[in-house]
Protein backbone atom coordinates (compact mmCIF):
# COMPACT_ATOMS: atom_id res chain seq x y z
CA UNK A 1 0.00 0.00 0.00
CA UNK A 2 1.43 3.26 -0.87
CA UNK A 3 1.49 5.90 2.02
CA UNK A 4 0.11 8.98 2.30
CA UNK A 5 2.51 11.64 1.27
CA UNK A 6 3.72 14.19 3.94
CA UNK A 7 1.63 17.09 4.76
CA UNK A 8 -1.94 15.43 4.29
CA UNK A 9 -4.45 15.83 6.75
CA UNK A 10 -4.91 12.56 8.95
CA UNK A 11 -8.99 12.96 10.83
CA UNK A 12 -9.78 11.95 13.93
CA UNK A 13 -12.80 10.04 13.27
CA UNK A 14 -15.57 10.54 15.83
CA UNK A 15 -18.88 8.63 15.79
CA UNK A 16 -21.83 11.22 15.71
CA UNK A 17 -24.75 8.91 14.49
CA UNK A 18 -24.55 5.31 12.69
CA UNK A 19 -23.30 5.62 9.76
CA UNK A 20 -21.79 9.28 10.33
CA UNK A 21 -18.44 10.98 11.41
CA UNK A 22 -17.56 14.40 12.76
CA UNK A 23 -14.37 15.95 11.46
CA UNK A 24 -13.20 17.53 14.43
CA UNK A 25 -9.94 16.73 14.92
CA UNK A 26 -8.18 17.37 11.86
CA UNK A 27 -4.83 17.98 12.01
CA UNK A 28 -1.41 17.09 10.11
CA UNK A 29 -0.01 13.97 10.89
CA UNK A 30 1.83 11.11 9.24
CA UNK A 31 -0.76 8.35 8.76
CA UNK A 32 0.06 4.93 10.77
CA UNK A 33 1.93 2.61 8.64
CA UNK A 34 -0.06 -0.32 7.51
CA UNK A 35 1.32 -3.64 7.92
CA UNK A 36 2.53 -5.85 4.92
CA UNK A 37 0.21 -7.73 3.39
CA UNK A 38 0.72 -11.50 4.39
CA UNK A 39 1.18 -14.20 1.37
CA UNK A 40 -2.01 -15.61 2.73
CA UNK A 41 -5.23 -14.38 0.35
CA UNK A 42 -7.05 -14.21 4.40
CA UNK A 43 -4.76 -12.23 5.91
CA UNK A 44 -6.55 -8.76 7.14
CA UNK A 45 -3.91 -7.10 5.38
CA UNK A 46 -4.90 -8.79 2.20
CA UNK A 47 -7.98 -8.06 2.73
CA UNK A 48 -7.66 -4.44 3.34
CA UNK A 49 -5.60 -3.64 -0.22
CA UNK A 50 -8.48 -5.60 -1.89
CA UNK A 51 -11.00 -3.58 -0.17
CA UNK A 52 -9.18 -0.51 -1.18
CA UNK A 53 -8.93 -2.03 -4.88
CA UNK A 54 -12.58 -2.73 -5.10
CA UNK A 55 -13.82 1.05 -3.82
CA UNK A 56 -11.23 2.65 -6.32
CA UNK A 57 -12.66 0.76 -9.07
CA UNK A 58 -16.69 0.81 -8.42
CA UNK A 59 -18.66 3.65 -9.65
CA UNK A 60 -22.16 3.83 -9.37
CA UNK A 61 -22.70 0.62 -11.84
CA UNK A 62 -19.90 -1.14 -10.70
CA UNK A 63 -17.46 0.30 -13.74
CA UNK A 64 -13.65 1.22 -13.49
CA UNK A 65 -13.07 4.59 -12.78
CA UNK A 66 -9.34 5.01 -12.69
CA UNK A 67 -8.55 6.35 -8.97
CA UNK A 68 -5.42 5.51 -7.74
CA UNK A 69 -5.28 4.39 -4.07
CA UNK A 70 -3.30 7.31 -2.86
CA UNK A 71 -6.21 9.20 -4.36
CA UNK A 72 -8.82 7.27 -2.64
CA UNK A 73 -7.37 7.42 0.68
CA UNK A 74 -6.73 11.29 0.49
CA UNK A 75 -10.48 12.07 -0.63
CA UNK A 76 -12.05 10.94 2.46
CA UNK A 77 -11.88 7.25 2.11
CA UNK A 78 -9.62 6.69 5.10
CA UNK A 79 -7.63 3.39 5.97
CA UNK A 80 -8.87 1.90 9.06
CA UNK A 81 -7.57 -1.18 11.21
CA UNK A 82 -10.81 -2.87 10.15
CA UNK A 83 -10.75 -1.63 6.18
CA UNK A 84 -11.56 1.52 4.73
CA UNK A 85 -14.43 4.10 6.53
CA UNK A 86 -15.48 6.69 3.42
CA UNK A 87 -16.62 10.28 4.66
CA UNK A 88 -20.54 10.65 5.24
CA UNK A 89 -23.15 13.70 4.94
CA UNK A 90 -24.33 14.74 8.50
CA UNK A 91 -26.88 12.88 9.96
CA UNK A 92 -29.24 15.49 9.25
CA UNK A 93 -28.37 15.33 5.57
CA UNK A 94 -28.57 11.41 5.49
CA UNK A 95 -25.66 9.39 5.85
CA UNK A 96 -24.84 8.22 2.70
CA UNK A 97 -20.91 7.88 1.92
CA UNK A 98 -19.39 10.36 -0.54
CA UNK A 99 -16.45 11.45 -2.15
CA UNK A 100 -13.76 14.14 -0.74
CA UNK A 101 -14.33 15.92 2.30
CA UNK A 102 -17.76 16.70 4.27
CA UNK A 103 -19.09 19.66 2.82
CA UNK A 104 -18.39 22.60 5.22
CA UNK A 105 -20.28 25.79 5.98
CA UNK A 106 -18.51 29.07 5.02
CA UNK A 107 -21.26 31.22 5.43
CA UNK A 108 -21.01 31.76 9.03
CA UNK A 109 -19.08 34.31 11.67
CA UNK A 110 -15.18 33.58 11.47
CA UNK A 111 -15.18 31.87 14.50
CA UNK A 112 -17.93 29.21 13.88
CA UNK A 113 -21.14 31.19 15.26
CA UNK A 114 -24.68 31.09 13.25
CA UNK A 115 -25.65 33.99 10.90
CA UNK A 116 -27.95 36.10 10.96
CA UNK A 117 -29.81 35.96 7.70
CA UNK A 118 -29.45 33.40 4.80
CA UNK A 119 -26.56 33.42 2.50
CA UNK A 120 -26.23 31.87 -1.76
CA UNK A 121 -24.99 32.35 -4.65
CA UNK A 122 -22.19 30.76 -4.20
CA UNK A 123 -19.05 31.30 -6.49
CA UNK A 124 -15.57 29.43 -6.50
CA UNK A 125 -11.99 30.93 -7.80
CA UNK A 126 -10.70 29.18 -10.90
CA UNK A 127 -6.93 28.97 -10.16
CA UNK A 128 -5.99 25.58 -10.99
CA UNK A 129 -5.52 23.26 -8.14
CA UNK A 130 -5.70 25.74 -5.24
CA UNK A 131 -9.00 27.60 -5.08
CA UNK A 132 -8.22 30.30 -2.82
CA UNK A 133 -11.53 31.84 -2.86
CA UNK A 134 -15.40 31.37 -2.57
CA UNK A 135 -17.99 34.01 -2.73
CA UNK A 136 -21.52 33.86 -1.62
CA UNK A 137 -24.01 37.07 -1.29
CA UNK A 138 -25.87 37.20 2.63
CA UNK A 139 -28.37 39.25 4.45
CA UNK A 140 -26.61 37.96 7.41
CA UNK A 141 -25.32 41.55 9.60
CA UNK A 142 -22.66 39.89 11.78
CA UNK A 143 -20.64 37.95 9.25
CA UNK A 144 -18.05 40.92 9.60
CA UNK A 145 -17.66 43.37 12.40
CA UNK A 146 -19.67 47.02 11.68
CA UNK A 147 -22.06 45.99 8.84
CA UNK A 148 -24.96 47.94 9.31
CA UNK A 149 -26.45 48.82 5.93
CA UNK A 150 -28.82 47.03 6.55
CA UNK A 151 -28.81 45.21 2.60
CA UNK A 152 -27.67 42.24 1.46
CA UNK A 153 -23.84 41.95 0.61
CA UNK A 154 -21.57 40.26 -1.33
CA UNK A 155 -18.13 38.95 0.76
CA UNK A 156 -15.68 36.79 -0.26
CA UNK A 157 -14.23 33.68 1.71
CA UNK A 158 -10.55 32.72 2.07
CA UNK A 159 -9.79 29.01 2.69
CA UNK A 160 -6.37 28.76 5.09
CA UNK A 161 -2.82 28.48 3.59
CA UNK A 162 -1.38 25.08 3.75
CA UNK A 163 -3.06 21.81 2.80
CA UNK A 164 -6.59 21.46 1.42
CA UNK A 165 -8.70 19.94 3.83
CA UNK A 166 -7.51 22.37 6.83
CA UNK A 167 -10.84 24.54 6.58
CA UNK A 168 -12.41 21.28 8.23
CA UNK A 169 -10.96 22.27 11.49
CA UNK A 170 -13.64 24.55 11.40
CA UNK A 171 -14.27 27.38 11.73
CA UNK A 172 -11.16 28.13 9.55
CA UNK A 173 -10.61 30.57 6.55
CA UNK A 174 -10.66 34.30 6.98
CA UNK A 175 -14.21 36.30 5.34
CA UNK A 176 -14.45 39.81 4.44
CA UNK A 177 -17.03 42.10 2.87
CA UNK A 178 -16.49 42.63 -0.94
CA UNK A 179 -19.19 45.09 -1.55
CA UNK A 180 -17.70 48.51 -0.47
CA UNK A 181 -16.12 51.36 -2.07
CA UNK A 182 -12.75 51.86 -3.14
CA UNK A 183 -12.36 53.98 0.71
CA UNK A 184 -13.87 51.18 2.19
CA UNK A 185 -17.92 52.72 2.73
CA UNK A 186 -20.39 49.68 3.07
CA UNK A 187 -22.68 49.92 -0.31
CA UNK A 188 -26.00 51.84 -0.02
CA UNK A 189 -27.91 49.48 -1.99
CA UNK A 190 -28.11 45.42 -1.83
CA UNK A 191 -25.15 43.42 -3.24
CA UNK A 192 -25.64 40.17 -4.87
CA UNK A 193 -24.54 37.52 -7.07
CA UNK A 194 -20.75 37.51 -7.04
CA UNK A 195 -18.41 36.03 -9.46
CA UNK A 196 -14.55 35.22 -8.85
CA UNK A 197 -11.53 35.38 -11.51
CA UNK A 198 -8.45 33.02 -11.27
CA UNK A 199 -7.51 30.73 -14.24
CA UNK A 200 -5.51 27.14 -14.90
CA UNK A 201 -2.12 29.90 -15.10
CA UNK A 202 -2.87 32.97 -13.10
CA UNK A 203 -4.03 33.82 -9.60
CA UNK A 204 -7.28 34.75 -8.52
CA UNK A 205 -7.65 38.81 -7.09
CA UNK A 206 -10.71 39.90 -8.65
CA UNK A 207 -14.23 39.75 -7.80
CA UNK A 208 -17.59 40.62 -10.06
CA UNK A 209 -21.04 41.58 -8.89
CA UNK A 210 -24.41 43.47 -8.60
CA UNK A 211 -25.55 46.44 -6.57
CA UNK A 212 -27.74 49.01 -6.96
CA UNK A 213 -25.93 51.50 -4.46
CA UNK A 214 -25.09 54.74 -5.40
CA UNK A 215 -22.14 55.06 -3.50
CA UNK A 216 -19.57 52.66 -4.15
CA UNK A 217 -17.70 53.99 -7.51
CA UNK A 218 -17.68 58.01 -8.52
CA UNK A 219 -19.33 58.01 -11.75
CA UNK A 220 -22.41 55.67 -10.38
CA UNK A 221 -25.04 58.31 -9.11
CA UNK A 222 -28.21 56.32 -9.21
CA UNK A 223 -30.20 53.37 -7.09
CA UNK A 224 -30.54 51.19 -9.80
CA UNK A 225 -28.48 47.86 -10.73
CA UNK A 226 -25.02 48.22 -11.86
CA UNK A 227 -22.06 45.99 -12.20
CA UNK A 228 -18.94 46.30 -10.36
CA UNK A 229 -15.44 44.88 -10.36
CA UNK A 230 -13.47 44.93 -6.65
CA UNK A 231 -9.59 44.55 -6.83
CA UNK A 232 -9.10 42.07 -4.00
CA UNK A 233 -5.67 43.24 -3.96
CA UNK A 234 -5.53 47.03 -4.65
CA UNK A 235 -9.02 47.34 -2.63
CA UNK A 236 -9.99 49.64 -5.64
CA UNK A 237 -13.70 49.11 -6.62
CA UNK A 238 -14.74 49.94 -10.32
CA UNK A 239 -17.78 50.70 -12.22
CA UNK A 240 -18.12 48.01 -15.12
CA UNK A 241 -21.48 49.34 -16.92
CA UNK A 242 -20.54 52.47 -17.45
CA UNK A 243 -22.57 53.89 -20.12
CA UNK A 244 -25.03 51.46 -20.45
CA UNK A 245 -28.79 52.12 -19.11
CA UNK A 246 -29.28 49.83 -15.89
CA UNK A 247 -30.65 47.63 -14.89
CA UNK A 248 -27.07 45.86 -14.72
CA UNK A 249 -26.89 42.06 -13.76
CA UNK A 250 -25.56 38.88 -13.85
CA UNK A 251 -21.82 39.27 -14.06
CA UNK A 252 -19.89 36.76 -15.20
CA UNK A 253 -15.78 37.20 -15.20
CA UNK A 254 -13.07 35.68 -17.07
CA UNK A 255 -9.83 34.25 -15.44
CA UNK A 256 -7.29 36.77 -15.79
CA UNK A 257 -10.02 40.00 -14.59
CA UNK A 258 -9.78 41.53 -18.18
CA UNK A 259 -13.53 41.13 -19.17
CA UNK A 260 -17.22 40.87 -17.35
CA UNK A 261 -19.90 40.09 -19.44
CA UNK A 262 -23.43 40.77 -17.78
CA UNK A 263 -26.90 41.37 -18.73
CA UNK A 264 -28.76 45.01 -19.72
CA UNK A 265 -31.70 45.26 -21.22
CA UNK A 266 -31.95 42.05 -22.71
CA UNK A 267 -28.90 41.76 -24.11
CA UNK A 268 -25.70 40.24 -23.45
CA UNK A 269 -22.33 42.84 -23.02
CA UNK A 270 -18.49 42.63 -22.27
CA UNK A 271 -17.00 45.26 -20.77
CA UNK A 272 -12.77 45.62 -19.78
CA UNK A 273 -12.20 45.71 -16.57
CA UNK A 274 -9.63 48.60 -17.12
CA UNK A 275 -12.22 50.89 -19.10
CA UNK A 276 -13.95 51.79 -21.92
CA UNK A 277 -17.43 51.47 -23.32
CA UNK A 278 -18.89 48.01 -22.84
CA UNK A 279 -19.34 45.91 -26.40
CA UNK A 280 -22.52 44.40 -26.91
CA UNK A 281 -22.80 40.71 -27.96
CA UNK A 282 -26.02 39.52 -28.83
CA UNK A 283 -29.62 39.54 -26.91
CA UNK A 284 -29.51 36.78 -24.39
CA UNK A 285 -29.47 36.21 -20.77
CA UNK A 286 -27.33 34.16 -18.23
CA UNK A 287 -23.69 34.55 -19.66
CA UNK A 288 -20.62 33.17 -18.81
CA UNK A 289 -17.25 33.16 -19.42
CA UNK A 290 -14.66 30.76 -19.96
CA UNK A 291 -11.86 30.91 -17.71
CA UNK A 292 -9.16 31.79 -20.58
CA UNK A 293 -11.51 34.21 -22.11
CA UNK A 294 -11.91 32.67 -25.35
CA UNK A 295 -15.73 31.92 -25.29
CA UNK A 296 -19.07 33.22 -24.29
CA UNK A 297 -22.04 31.31 -23.52
CA UNK A 298 -25.69 32.28 -23.19
CA UNK A 299 -29.40 31.57 -23.18
CA UNK A 300 -31.68 33.05 -25.88
CA UNK A 301 -35.27 32.20 -25.80
CA UNK A 302 -34.96 28.11 -24.94
CA UNK A 303 -31.87 27.73 -26.76
CA UNK A 304 -28.32 28.09 -25.57
CA UNK A 305 -25.52 30.15 -27.75
CA UNK A 306 -21.87 30.53 -28.07
CA UNK A 307 -19.41 32.72 -29.27
CA UNK A 308 -15.91 31.35 -29.91
CA UNK A 309 -13.53 32.61 -32.42
CA UNK A 310 -15.28 35.61 -33.37
CA UNK A 311 -18.42 32.81 -34.91
CA UNK A 312 -21.68 32.56 -33.01
CA UNK A 313 -23.20 29.19 -33.07
CA UNK A 314 -26.36 27.46 -31.28
CA UNK A 315 -25.42 24.80 -28.94
CA UNK A 316 -28.63 23.09 -28.41
CA UNK A 317 -32.06 23.71 -25.77
CA UNK A 318 -31.20 24.57 -22.43
CA UNK A 319 -30.57 26.44 -20.08
CA UNK A 320 -27.44 27.43 -17.39
CA UNK A 321 -24.81 27.24 -19.66
CA UNK A 322 -20.95 26.82 -18.74
CA UNK A 323 -18.09 26.19 -20.76
CA UNK A 324 -14.58 25.04 -20.84
CA UNK A 325 -11.53 26.59 -21.73
CA UNK A 326 -10.23 26.52 -25.62
CA UNK A 327 -8.60 23.01 -26.05
CA UNK A 328 -6.86 22.39 -29.33
CA UNK A 329 -9.66 25.03 -30.97
CA UNK A 330 -12.47 22.79 -29.28
CA UNK A 331 -14.61 23.93 -26.54
CA UNK A 332 -17.08 21.78 -23.96
CA UNK A 333 -20.30 23.80 -22.91
CA UNK A 334 -22.38 21.40 -20.31
CA UNK A 335 -26.59 23.01 -19.90
CA UNK A 336 -29.52 21.46 -18.50
CA UNK A 337 -32.43 21.14 -20.88
CA UNK A 338 -36.00 19.08 -20.52
CA UNK A 339 -35.03 17.99 -24.43
CA UNK A 340 -34.05 14.40 -25.19
CA UNK A 341 -30.91 14.74 -27.54
CA UNK A 342 -30.05 10.85 -27.50
CA UNK A 343 -31.86 7.75 -27.45
CA UNK A 344 -30.47 6.66 -23.43
CA UNK A 345 -32.72 9.80 -22.44
CA UNK A 346 -35.79 8.22 -21.42
CA UNK A 347 -36.39 10.19 -18.41
CA UNK A 348 -39.21 13.04 -18.44
CA UNK A 349 -37.49 15.43 -16.44
CA UNK A 350 -34.59 17.64 -17.11
CA UNK A 351 -31.17 16.11 -17.77
CA UNK A 352 -27.56 17.25 -18.00
CA UNK A 353 -25.44 17.46 -21.19
CA UNK A 354 -22.78 18.37 -22.40
CA UNK A 355 -21.86 19.20 -26.07
CA UNK A 356 -18.59 19.46 -28.10
CA UNK A 357 -17.81 22.52 -30.69
CA UNK A 358 -15.11 23.63 -32.60
CA UNK A 359 -14.20 26.80 -34.17
CA UNK A 360 -16.64 26.36 -36.92
CA UNK A 361 -20.41 25.36 -37.11
CA UNK A 362 -22.66 23.29 -34.89
CA UNK A 363 -21.52 20.39 -32.29
CA UNK A 364 -19.42 17.26 -33.21
CA UNK A 365 -20.44 15.37 -30.10
CA UNK A 366 -23.25 14.76 -27.55
CA UNK A 367 -22.89 13.31 -23.88
CA UNK A 368 -25.29 12.76 -21.73
CA UNK A 369 -23.98 13.93 -18.46
CA UNK A 370 -26.82 13.18 -15.81
CA UNK A 371 -26.27 9.34 -16.69
CA UNK A 372 -25.50 6.38 -14.73
CA UNK A 373 -22.64 5.87 -16.41
CA UNK A 374 -21.08 7.15 -19.85
CA UNK A 375 -23.30 5.51 -22.57
CA UNK A 376 -25.87 4.69 -19.65
CA UNK A 377 -29.51 5.38 -19.41
CA UNK A 378 -30.56 8.92 -17.63
CA UNK A 379 -30.54 9.16 -13.81
CA UNK A 380 -34.13 9.77 -14.00
CA UNK A 381 -36.03 13.09 -11.70
CA UNK A 382 -34.38 16.72 -12.69
CA UNK A 383 -30.49 17.11 -13.06
CA UNK A 384 -29.32 20.90 -13.24
CA UNK A 385 -25.95 22.08 -14.64
CA UNK A 386 -23.48 22.98 -11.39
CA UNK A 387 -20.67 23.87 -14.63
CA UNK A 388 -18.01 22.25 -16.22
CA UNK A 389 -14.10 22.09 -15.64
CA UNK A 390 -11.63 24.67 -17.49
CA UNK A 391 -9.31 22.05 -19.02
CA UNK A 392 -9.57 19.17 -21.62
CA UNK A 393 -13.32 19.61 -23.02
CA UNK A 394 -13.78 15.79 -24.02
CA UNK A 395 -11.79 14.58 -20.37
CA UNK A 396 -13.48 17.31 -17.99
CA UNK A 397 -15.51 16.98 -15.14
CA UNK A 398 -19.14 18.31 -14.68
CA UNK A 399 -20.79 19.07 -11.54
CA UNK A 400 -24.37 18.91 -11.04
CA UNK A 401 -27.58 18.16 -8.62
CA UNK A 402 -29.51 15.60 -9.12
CA UNK A 403 -33.24 15.30 -7.39
CA UNK A 404 -35.18 12.48 -7.16
CA UNK A 405 -36.14 11.20 -3.57
CA UNK A 406 -33.55 13.26 -2.30
CA UNK A 407 -31.34 15.85 -3.62
CA UNK A 408 -27.74 14.51 -4.58
CA UNK A 409 -24.71 16.66 -5.99
CA UNK A 410 -22.78 14.34 -8.27
CA UNK A 411 -19.57 14.96 -10.61
CA UNK A 412 -18.80 13.28 -13.73
CA UNK A 413 -15.61 12.17 -14.89
CA UNK A 414 -15.43 12.11 -18.48
CA UNK A 415 -12.55 10.67 -18.54
CA UNK A 416 -13.73 7.57 -17.23
CA UNK A 417 -17.54 7.96 -17.64
CA UNK A 418 -18.28 7.35 -14.25
CA UNK A 419 -20.07 9.61 -11.38
CA UNK A 420 -19.48 10.27 -8.02
CA UNK A 421 -22.00 11.68 -5.22
CA UNK A 422 -20.53 14.71 -3.53
CA UNK A 423 -23.21 15.36 -1.30
CA UNK A 424 -26.38 14.36 -0.07
CA UNK A 425 -29.13 16.37 1.41
CA UNK A 426 -33.08 15.37 2.06
CA UNK A 427 -35.66 16.68 -0.53
CA UNK A 428 -37.16 19.15 1.89
CA UNK A 429 -33.46 21.01 1.90
CA UNK A 430 -32.38 20.64 -1.80
CA UNK A 431 -28.97 21.34 -2.88
CA UNK A 432 -28.91 24.16 -5.46
CA UNK A 433 -26.78 26.73 -7.12
CA UNK A 434 -23.45 24.44 -7.15
CA UNK A 435 -20.24 25.55 -9.04
CA UNK A 436 -17.17 24.39 -9.52
CA UNK A 437 -13.34 25.02 -9.93
CA UNK A 438 -10.98 24.91 -12.93
CA UNK A 439 -10.09 21.97 -12.27
CA UNK A 440 -13.09 20.31 -10.03
CA UNK A 441 -10.71 19.70 -7.26
CA UNK A 442 -13.52 22.58 -5.28
CA UNK A 443 -16.93 23.03 -5.30
CA UNK A 444 -19.65 25.30 -3.32
CA UNK A 445 -23.29 24.95 -3.00
CA UNK A 446 -26.07 26.27 -0.96
CA UNK A 447 -28.98 24.26 1.08
CA UNK A 448 -30.35 24.35 4.25
CA UNK A 449 -29.71 20.48 5.18
CA UNK A 450 -26.96 21.06 7.98
CA UNK A 451 -23.60 20.18 6.85
CA UNK A 452 -20.43 20.50 8.61
CA UNK A 453 -20.48 23.75 10.80
CA UNK A 454 -24.02 25.25 9.79
CA UNK A 455 -26.29 25.64 13.61
CA UNK A 456 -28.92 28.54 11.95
CA UNK A 457 -30.86 26.53 9.73
CA UNK A 458 -30.93 29.01 7.66
CA UNK A 459 -30.22 28.93 3.76
CA UNK A 460 -26.12 28.22 3.68
CA UNK A 461 -23.02 27.97 1.36
CA UNK A 462 -20.89 25.44 1.92
CA UNK A 463 -17.38 24.44 0.55
CA UNK A 464 -15.60 21.04 -0.06
CA UNK A 465 -13.05 19.74 -1.40
CA UNK A 466 -12.44 16.47 -3.52
CA UNK A 467 -8.70 15.69 -2.58
CA UNK A 468 -6.94 16.24 0.48
CA UNK A 469 -3.40 17.36 0.04
CA UNK A 470 -3.72 20.77 -2.75
CA UNK A 471 -1.92 23.62 -0.93
CA UNK A 472 -3.22 27.21 -0.79
CA UNK A 473 -0.84 29.92 -1.61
Amino acid sequence: MRRLPRGVLRPTLTPDAPGSFSTAGFSPAAPPKPPRPGPGAGSAAGARLRNIARLGSLGPAGRGDGISRRRLLTSGCLAALAGIVCAAAPSGAGAAAIFGTDPLAISILPRGGPPDGPSGHAAVSGDDRQTRYAAFDSTATNLVPADTNGEPDAFVWTRPAGPAGLELSAPGGTLQRASVSSAGAQADGASTRPALDGSMRRAPHCVAFQSTASNLAPDDVDPVSDVFVRDLRSGRTRLISRGIAPPAEDASIDGACRRVAFVADGAIYSARVAGGMPERVAAGADPHFARDGTAIVWVRGASVLIRRAGRVARVGPGADPTVSDDDGHRWAVSFDTSARLTRRDRNRGRDVYMRVLGPRGGPSRTDLISATRRGGRSLGGHSFNGGITAFAATRGIVVFVNERATSVLYFRNNNSGNIHPLAHAPASSPISGAVTSARANFVAFMSTAGFVGDTAGLPAVFFKHLIHGEHAA
